[in-house]
């Protein structure tokens, strides 16, 4: 079977690690012939996905909404390839990748299935294309083979926006279940790489310093902390989190050293067991946050906001507090940040069992398999009837 991928770009992000998560486990199923296809030229996934030995085409498309000469670049691409089936990651790529089919090979109806990652709360969040992309989408969504979300709040939300399709189902994260780094380990690493020493409780947020993530969020929440006593110290690390001037200590009335600001990192799984806490303050848009999965499999306890599935995600093993609440962020770091290292040591533990039980990598990629194959076999069968009555 000749699986086409198709996404909007391949930088650094959940729907390009995901993507070349299930293309590094691709041998559990030989008879899958992956490649990919990004809309805008690739940037660090692109480069994971290529160490696969999964061939990676890029359109050299501005970004922003699909053009007539991209769409036409992909239905030649499509044309060329001849897939079995597409999966178009993300929304300007889902869009492009279903006009695009209906142009390369409309006589064969090549089956479309949207990979849908990320969660909508509230339409007047997105930005004004983005909007314009998300009803787009609905209108034509029932053109699509399938729409596979990787939270049950995603796909709830869209449900709700009018997405629709014959097949629609949720397979969320999974996570390759190898033997984490030890703390000790990865703790050094963080003092020998990032520059992280001295006393109290680590806060690590990775995550790129976009709206979306509220940074600002975590950084008043951790002046509230340290107000209520806990001598927390917080570590940015993403694209971004040493650029923004709007993330400064003062600003919050914290001291300098108390934030420490690191850009795009592509060792995190390196150091991250060595983190006290993890946090992810995201006001909107969280699907199914990697981060989180991977800081629990590392045995990091977490604080997330309940944004997605993440409240799903950790059970009873951190905490979930609302979205844009400061006090109630605080709190939470406050109690487990305040817990006795063996507690915390303990409750990592059990984050580390609840992934490992419940999102293993291999289980995901055998879903997403027989996805294909279900949606190879309906639009056959829709073939089959439409030359019956011809």
């Amino acid at each position: 079977m000749r699986v086409l991928h198709v996404i909007t770009g391949l930088d650094v992000g959940g729907a390009e690690t995901m993507l070349a998560r299930l293309l590094e486990h691709g041998r559990r199923h030989p008879r899958l012939c992956s490649e990919v296809v990004s809309l805008i030229a690739p940037g660090r996934g692109g480069a994971r996905i290529a160490a696969t030995g999964v061939p990676v085409a890029d359109l050299g498309m501005e970004a922003g909404m699909p053009s007539p000469g991209a769409l036409l670049s992909l239905a030649r691409a499509i044309a060329v390839r001849r897939p079995d089936v597409i999966v178009a990651w993300m929304h300007h790529a889902q869009l492009a990748a279903t006009l695009a089919a209906a142009l390369a090979r409309p006589w064969l109806r090549v089956p479309v299935i949207w990979n849908v990652r990320h969660s909508v709360a509230d339409l007047a969040e997105e930005k004004p294309l983005t909007r314009l992309v998300l009803r787009t989408q609905a209108l034509l969504s029932r053109s699509a083979r399938a729409i596979v979300y990787n939270s049950h709040a995603a796909a709830e939300q869209y449900r709700r926006l009018g997405f629709g399709a014959p097949d629609q189902r949720v397979i969320p994260n999974g996570f390759d279940l190898a033997a984490p780094v030890p703390r000790e380990a990865a703790r050094a690493t963080l003092q020998e790489r990032l520059g992280v020493d001295g006393d109290g409780p680590l806060i690590g947020m990775v995550a790129r310093a976009a709206p979306m993530k509220d940074v600002p969020n975590l950084l008043r929440a951790v002046a509230i902390a340290r107000g209520q006593g806990l001598a927390a110290r917080v570590l940015l690390v993403g694209k971004g989190m040493d650029e923004d001037p709007a993330l400064l200590p003062a600003a919050f009335g914290l001291p300098e050293d108390s934030v420490i600001r690191r850009g795009h990192r592509g060792d995190v799984g390196d150091w991250l067991g060595g983190l006290d806490l993890l946090a992810l303050p995201s006001a909107w848009g969280e699907g199914f946050p990697n981060v989180v999965g991977e800081a629990m499999l590392a045995g990091v306890p977490c604080v997330a906001t309940d944004v997605g599935d993440s409240a799903a995600l950790i059970g009873d093993t951190g905490a979930v507090v609302p979205p844009r609440d400061a006090a109630m962020l605080a709190a939470a770091l406050v109690r487990l940040g305040a817990l006795p290292t063996a507690q915390r040591a303990a409750l990592g533990e059990r984050a580390r069992e609840r992934v490992r039980a419940r999102h293993d990598i291999r289980d995901v990629v055998d879903r997403y398999a027989a996805l294909y194959r279900d949606a190879v076999r309906s639009a056959q069968a829709t073939r089959d009837w439409a030359r019956a009555r011809a």
